[in-house]
Order: C-alpha cells, then structure tokens, then sequence
C-alpha cells in the first residue's frame, strides 16, 4: 500500500470524500490537511472507495479513521488496513479519532478497538456570539484589552489578506519567531505550517483570512474556514505580542466580520503547552472536543 504527498491538486479529491460525514476535530478539512502536512506528516490513498490519511506524527505509525460518509466503506477500509498493518508486524492504531468516531466503532466493530485520550488534542470549541460580543463579567479583562489596543492604535485596519499582505506577513512572522527557541521542533513545524499557508493563500479556497493593521504595519494575522455547517475553524492566529491587546483585537474583530454565519468557532488544540491551555481556557469554551487513538484490544501491550 503506497501513500502519496498531499498537495494542492488533492483538493478536490478529498472534499469529494469529506462531503457528507460532519467532523469536529480540526484536522478534517483539506487546507488544514494541506498547511500541517509536514508536520504530521501525511499521506494518502484509496482503499476501498474511501480516503486513507497515514500520520507519523511523533513516531506513531497510524491511520485516521477512514474519510468517507458511505458507513459500509469505511468498516470494509478498516478492516483492509487492519491486515495491511498485521501483515507487516505493526501494531495498528487509529490518531485523530473523535467522540463519534469512538461511538461508530463501538456500534459497528464492538470489542475489536479500545480508545485512550490524546494529550494536548483537546479541541477549543466556543460560541460565536461570546467571542465576537466578549459580554459579561467574564470577558472584562478581554473588553479591557481590546479597548486599549483602539485606543492606543485609533488608526488600525483589518483588512482581508492578498497575496501582497502574505508576503510582508511572511516578515513579521519571522520577526516574531526570532524571539522563541527556534530549535524546538514543534515550533518549527509550526512555523513550517504558517508559511506554507501565506504561500499559498490564494489557494487556500474556502479559506477567510485577514491581517490587522497599525499605520502601514501588519501586528497580527489570522486564517480560518469553515469546519461544518456551524462551526468556523481557526487554523493560524499570529500577533505582536508586544503590542498590548493585539490578540484579543484580532480574535474579536476576525470572528465579528468573517464568521458571523456560524455558531461555534473551533479554535483547535493546545498541543499540550501550558500556555496554550491557559490562553484558550481564558475565552471560557463551551465545549471541549477531546481527540483519541483507538487501539486494537488484542495489542493494547504492543505500543
């Protein structure tokens, strides 16, 4: 079984695959397959009418469950990857599973898979309405920084991103990340990701993006799509941190203007940083969206 490379000219094969089955886990679009690409890293077949997804992300050798909305292709896919995995001695894992993924098993394949919580994959999920308005007690201090960013910056802009914007994004990205520890692996994955996203942005169909401004200088920037028919995703969100409420402004402005038709905002995982937590706990989630790795039971032991 060979996986290929994903890229652009995939587009339409996976949404053909995606359609008709709702995800809530932010992996499952193809621009978020697409920028996170090397970071997993992914690749892909068909296997039975469906769309096979290989991730090697942190060493794990595993499967996402199998992307189709046809029930009886994805067990039949299943089971043709679980003998491909015994036949080469690999223990068989399923990464990127959700709730109701764990439940679709559970019903069609009882007994034959155990689901244990992926650390750092909690996906953030919020209303709309509560990051766009930031009412009430609990959102004071996120009112109190985003009314001192207007204040302080009277002549700031939020502007949909081009591909002229992308690339000075491409510099302040970089000016950014010379501050952090760029030999930490993660960070540069990340940092892999948002460049391939502001590369490519005017490729990104489906995407929204847009940057914040202050004068002629670009302090933060953000790229989102939506996930399902009420839920917006959140895939980069970049700023000054120097500049004071520069994220609460463009967490706000970004979900009033480009995502009011939606009722949710996933803003994905913390990727087990504490400071991630921290942040996304601070906007006061409505749901937590936990990610799992389901296992087969007779292979619990074989990690």
């Amino acid at each position: 079984m060979e996986f290929n490379k994903i890229t652009l000219a995939q587009r339409d094969l996976f949404n053909h695959y995606l359609r008709g089955r709702r995800y809530e886990l932010a992996a499952y679009t193809f621009n978020a397959f697409f920028i996170w690409r090397d970071w997993d890293p992914y690749g892909w077949t068909i296997v039975d009418d469906t769309l096979c997804i290989k991730s090697d992300f942190r060493g794990y050798d595993a499967v996402l469950p199998p992307i189709t909305a046809d029930d009886n292709a994805r067990l039949q896919a299943t089971e043709t990857l679980i003998n491909w995995y015994e036949q080469r001695g690999i223990p068989f894992m399923i990464n990127e599973a959700s709730q109701s993924t764990i439940e679709f098993y559970q019903r069609y394949m009882p007994g034959v898979l155990v689901a244990e919580e992926f650390l750092g994959g909690t996906n953030y999920i919020y209303l709309q309405e509560d990051l766009a308005y930031l009412r009430g007690k609990k959102y004071n201090a996120k009112r109190n920084h985003v009314n001192r960013f207007i204040r302080d910056n009277p002549d700031y802009r939020l502007l949909p991103m081009t591909s002229e914007l992308a690339i000075k994004c491409k510099d302040r990205q970089l000016q950014w990340a010379a501050s952090h520890d760029m030999n930490n692996h993660d960070l540069q994955m990340e940092q892999k990701g948002v460049m391939t996203a502001l590369d490519h942005i005017s490729e990104l169909k489906g995407c929204s993006s847009a940057c914040l401004m202050v004068g002629e200088s670009i302090e933060a920037f953000t790229i989102g799509e939506p996930l399902n028919e009420d839920t917006f995703l959140i895939h980069i969100e970049k700023g000054n941190s120097h500049l004071p409420g520069t994220f609460q402004a463009i967490n706000q402005f970004f979900v009033r203007n480009y995502c009011s038709g939606y009722n949710y905002i996933n803003r994905a995982e913390d990727m087990d940083c504490e400071g991630q937590c921290k942040a996304k706990l601070s906007y006061h989630p409505c749901h937590l969206e936990n990610k799992y790795i389901l296992r087969r039971c007779d292979q619990i032991n074989q990690k």
